[in-house]
Formats: structure tokens, C-alpha cells, sequence
């Protein structure tokens, strides 16, 4: 069986928000939708209307990288990270993996 991968984005801070998403397309729209569109039109000042009309224009990354601007906030993404479960990481696999690692390695 593939290997699942998982794309993720973080907004970090004294409460940080995380957005989880299939892959990277997905994850552009979800960040639009669970931190761009929540803030308020006052909170982004005169980055409001062009945030907007990205948004309704499907530029996702455009709007993001505004409302990066306009909030001072910084959002990291990761778009492909491998998603452990009991079938990819079973007792002998893992015995395997781990004296792979670095720490087996001296």
C-alpha cells in the first residue's frame, strides 16, 4: 500500500492555529476559508477589498500572501508529510525504522 501523505499549515502564536488537508490545492482553499475569510474587513484595513477580490477570484495564494501582510501573521505550510497508521508502521516495522535512525547509527 502508497504511503498517505498529509498537507498541513500552521499559524503560530500564543494560540496557534493548524489546518489539515488532503494536499497542497486543497490546503490553499481550506487556509482561505479557516484564517483568511474569518478575519474582519477592520482587522485587515486597506488590504480588505483586494484580499476579497482574490478570494472571490479564486486566487488563493494571492489572498493568503495579503492577508499575511496586512496581519503581520505568518503562515507555514507543509504540503506533503507522510501520514503514519497501524498498517505502515506495524512492531516489525518499527523495530526496522528505528535502528535506521540516527541514534542506532553510533
Amino acid at each position: 500500500m502508497a504511503a498517505k501523505h498529509v498537507a498541513y499549515a500552521v499559524v503560530p502564536g500564543d494560540d496557534p492555529v493548524v489546518v489539515l488537508a488532503e494536499d497542497e490545492a486543497v490546503l490553499t482553499r481550506a487556509i482561505a476559508v479557516e484564517i483568511v475569510a474569518r478575519s474582519s474587513a477592520a482587522d485587515l484595513g486597506s488590504y480588505a477589498d483586494g484580499i476579497r477580490e482574490a478570494l472571490v477570484e479564486g486566487r488563493w495564494v494571492d489572498a493568503v500572501e495579503r492577508w499575511m501582510s496586512a496581519t503581520g501573521n505568518r503562515i507555514d505550510a507543509y504540503p506533503g508529510e507522510r501520514v503514519w497508521d497501524e498498517e505502515s508502521l506495524d512492531d516489525d516495522v518499527t523495530a526496522l525504522e528505528l535502528r535506521m535512525r540516527r541514534l542506532f547509527a553510533d
